[in-house]
């Protein structure tokens, strides 16, 4: 479970307790001062979304070793996307405390594996969302989806500079199309 590690390391990274959380009119929480950050990967293809506090959305996509940044329309279209669903797996573990909970899913039975997920919730101000399915042989229908919400302006920043698939030009036309 290689993944459920770089995941939450990435999570918490992005976390700082700073925001403050709201309801989406589809029940899933946001936060209203935070920037939500996500990753949706299929195959060979990445595409990185930066939703910041003011309803903004910019998207870049990687794929084959080369990077653009999204047309405002396709981005919008993209962050009001579910993510993808994977087969549901059974919870493996799970940690709650005040202020703090998380909670893991996947093949006991295939500790090995490369399916599952992870959600963490901090605060209840912060959301980390992971999926993680390796489909079949081959990575031809891999995917993973990783989503944080009340990531501040720091965060988001370093969201887009980290993304080692997207070119500098890409990065430089998120940060400045979302004012970074």
């Amino acid at each position: 479970m290689r993944w459920v590690i770089a995941a939450l390391a990435l999570g918490l990274a992005a976390c700082d307790g700073s925001t403050t959380a709201a309801p989406n009119a589809d029940g899933t929480t946001a936060a209203a001062d935070g920037y939500t950050l996500e990753i949706r990967a299929m195959e060979s293809v990445q595409t990185y979304l930066v939703t910041a506090p003011d309803g903004r959305i910019v998207g870049g996509r990687a794929a084959s070793g080369v990077s653009a940044l999204l047309d405002t329309d396709r981005a919008q279209s993209l962050a009001a996307e579910p993510p993808p669903e994977g087969e549901a797996q059974p919870e493996v573990m799970a940690m709650r405390w005040p202020g703090f909970e998380m909670s893991i899913s996947g093949d006991e039975e295939n500790a090995d594996g490369e399916n599952g997920s992870v959600n963490i919730s901090i605060g209840g101000e912060q959301q980390v969302e992971i999926r993680a399915n390796e489909g079949g042989p081959g990575d031809a229908d891999d995917t993973a989806y990783v989503r944080i919400t009340g990531a501040d302006e720091a965060a988001a920043r370093d969201f887009i500079n980290d993304a080692e698939e997207l070119s500098a030009e890409t990065k430089t036309e998120m940060l400045g199309a979302l004012g970074l």
